[in-house]
């Protein structure tokens, strides 16, 4: 409840301006880093420009470290009632995890942009595998003692490297469990989740053209809602607990399921006005302008923020946590 109570208000007109401070305060302090390794930099409200180089950074709401204020200040919530001194306990790791927070995400602004810069490469694992690592260990830094922490980092980074050249096939597997729930319960603008030429995605029912007829399929990962696989068996084997795992799965999938409409949606929102086809009930199809159900998705967004974020750094922050045997 605590955390997603944590999204609501950080999805709010508050939370959203809050965000944007944040994002430019840490482009604001990026750049003269980045400028001490060569980088010649222009900013304009929270974007980083190369205009030799000819590319852009954007410090997004996933860089203004929201999120992770939000699992910190969850965890806390759970965790402060067992301490002795617990308000004294709670307010001291929020400063704490405050500071640290941001330091990373300023690192991690300066990490990607220099990956940028060198060609790219190293873009998407700093991006889609060692930085949400950290993620997970600058949450645990805070909350868990150094004894144990330090067995829970190394096995969770050598299980990272482990699952990397296996995280898109094995997240494949969710995939079929996946389409079975949507084709149930999706609405009809949404499909299967696919690979269509190399990338995965979801089918959609948008219409891309008409001469032939085309339809839009929208960007969706399988593997980044399987991210935080590692971590939780990480923690499992810290705690000799298999059945962190027997929780972990079925909010995966449930996680994937929720971004496939989300993805859809958000699809149709940057396109719009966009027509959608749909079944006349009579074995044929007629179009109709597709309106984003703005309310909708923005529970969906609220339910999947909150999957994932409890997946990847909570659930494993509090199992090691109480693993001490606190009450």
């Amino acid at each position: 409840m605590a955390l997603a109570l944590g999204f609501a208000i950080e999805m709010g007109l508050v939370g959203q301006a809050v965000g944007e401070v944040v994002a430019q305060g840490i482009a604001i302090m990026a750049r003269p880093l980045l400028e001490l390794f060569g980088l010649d930099l222009v900013r304009h409200g929270v974007e980083l420009r190369a205009p030799l180089a000819g590319w852009a950074v954007r410090v997004s709401e996933v860089c203004d470290g929201m999120g992770l204020v939000v699992a910190l200040f969850a965890a806390i919530a759970v965790l402060a009632p067992n301490q002795d001194g617990s308000t004294a306990w709670g307010v001291k790791r929020a400063l704490i995890g405050l500071v640290a927070i941001q330091l990373f995400n300023l690192l991690r602004v300066v990490l990607l942009v220099l990956a940028l810069d060198r060609g790219g490469a190293a873009f998407g694992p700093l991006h889609d595998r060692i930085l949400p690592l950290f993620t997970v260990l600058v949450i645990a830094a805070v909350l868990i003692p150094p004894g144990r922490l330090v067995g829970f980092a190394v096995l969770a980074t050598i299980l990272m490297v482990l699952w990397a050249p296996l995280a898109e096939t094995v997240s494949a597997l969710l995939v079929p469990l996946a389409n079975g729930i949507l084709e149930w319960v999706a609405q009809a603008e949404v499909g299967q989740i696919g690979k269509a030429q190399g990338a995965w995605s979801v089918g959609t029912m948008l219409v891309a053209g008409t001469d032939p007829l085309r339809l839009y399929r929208a960007p969706l990962e399988p593997q980044h809602f399987t991210v935080a696989l590692p971590v939780i068996v990480a923690a499992a084997g810290v705690l000799r607990r298999p059945g962190l795992l027997a929780l972990a799965f079925p909010l995966m999938l449930a996680a994937l399921c929720v971004a496939a409409p989300v993805a859809v949606m958000a699809l149709a929102a940057d396109t719009a006005p966009v027509l959608v086809l749909l079944p006349d009930g009579e074995g044929a199809y007629y179009t109709s302008e597709y309106i984003v159900p703005e309310t909708w998705r923005n529970v969906l967004r609220l339910v999947q923020n909150t999957l994932v974020h409890f997946l990847l750094l909570v659930l494993p922050v509090l199992a090691l946590h109480r693993g001490r045997g606190n009450p």
